[in-house]
């Protein structure tokens, strides 16, 4: 628990001449009545204003909940735009994603119409100085967004190097290199899937299993689990990517050459920030390194991710911000 901060008793609190800069990070903090504010890393609030809900700051703006709508601040506290939004995402490449989501009102018949029964959803872009436009469709994933372009960004190759063809007699597949020399050779996968870099699902008679197609080895052997019980970690640029796989009814953390890093969980969430939430079999959750090592005890009541250098937890009922050194940010039980 943050030590430096106590219930809505926030020393050294600040006004709106509060010294920022575009490096500044302020992280919400959740106050004793149950309101969020903000503070820095040595506890001090920069401006007083406290919200229903907040979110951390990216790129030198939060989204925050005032009335029970969504809207954004600026480091000072002010808003850049005014509270309108059901939902909010953070700022990622110079843009914003908001919507106004408004469910149907017609109820206790049978309706036909489907946008009736659905309600409606209209979605935004929001620029740093709080200038919003239309989306054509459902709002998409910022950190795919260009701005520049206002189209989405094309994911690359996962590996250009790598290529799975199909055997003449369509009944299995091998792997190409660049130079047109078989790796893998045919006969022994009917099916290489969800590559990422020079790693395979793989699957073959005795089951699914991870090949390191580079080497032609098989870094997790097939077995007969199912193919949802094994896969990587969370999101794709973690490299070298981890591998999990549910063994005796457990989950287990691999590296990418298939040794094991921690077994025994209960779940494994997404990788983000350097670190990897994960649930012990009493369903509490905490945080491991990419070496399996517990970084942040099992403790927590939900599954959370890391990201900007924050993640939100619960426990008891209460939601509020833990940073990957494991501070909490909420009021001290001993608070005033």
């Amino acid at each position: 628990m943050l030590p430096l901060v106590f219930g809505d008793s926030i020393a050294g609190a600040a006004g709106s001449e509060y010294p920022v800069n575009t490096a500044t990070s302020f992280i919400p903090y959740l106050h004793a009545d149950g309101r969020f504010g903000f503070v820095d890393s040595e506890g001090q609030a920069p401006f007083a204003k406290t919200f229903e809900d907040a979110q951390p700051f990216t790129e030198g703006r939060a989204a925050v909940k005032s009335g029970g709508k969504w809207g954004y601040i600026d480091l000072r506290g002010r808003w850049i735009v005014r509270p309108r939004f059901t939902e909010a995402e953070p700022f990622r490449n110079g843009v914003a994603c908001g919507a106004i989501v408004k469910p149907s009102t017609r109820s206790g018949f049978i309706d036909l119409n489907p946008f009736h029964s659905l309600g409606s959803r209209k979605c935004y872009l929001i620029s740093p100085d709080g200038h919003t436009r239309s989306c054509r469709s459902d709002y998409p994933n910022s950190d795919e967004y260009d701005v520049a372009s206002s189209r989405i960004r094309k994911p690359p190759s996962d590996s250009p190097e790598l290529r799975v063809v199909r055997a003449p007699d369509r009944k299995s597949v091998g792997v190409l290199g660049t130079d047109g020399r078989q790796i893998v050779p045919f006969g022994i996968y009917d099916a290489l899937e969800n590559q990422r870099g020079h790693l395979f699902m793989a699957h073959r008679a005795e089951g699914w299993g991870v090949l390191d197609a580079t080497r032609n080895v098989e870094v997790v052997r097939p077995s007969s689990v199912q193919s949802e019980y094994l896969g990587y970690i969370e999101p794709p640029d973690l490299s070298p990517p981890l591998l999990r796989v549910r063994r005796d009814d457990a989950w287990c953390l691999l590296d990418h050459t298939g040794a094991e890093l921690r077994c025994g969980l209960h779940e494994v969430w997404e990788w983000g920030d350097g670190l990897i939430p994960a649930s012990n079999q009493q369903k509490q959750w905490g945080a491991l390194d990419t070496r399996g090592r517990l970084v942040i005890p099992f403790q927590y009541d939900w599954s959370f991710r890391f990201r900007d250098g924050h993640a939100r937890v619960r426990v008891g009922g209460s939601e509020f911000y833990i940073d990957p050194q494991g501070r909490e940010y909420r009021a001290s039980s001993m608070s005033d």
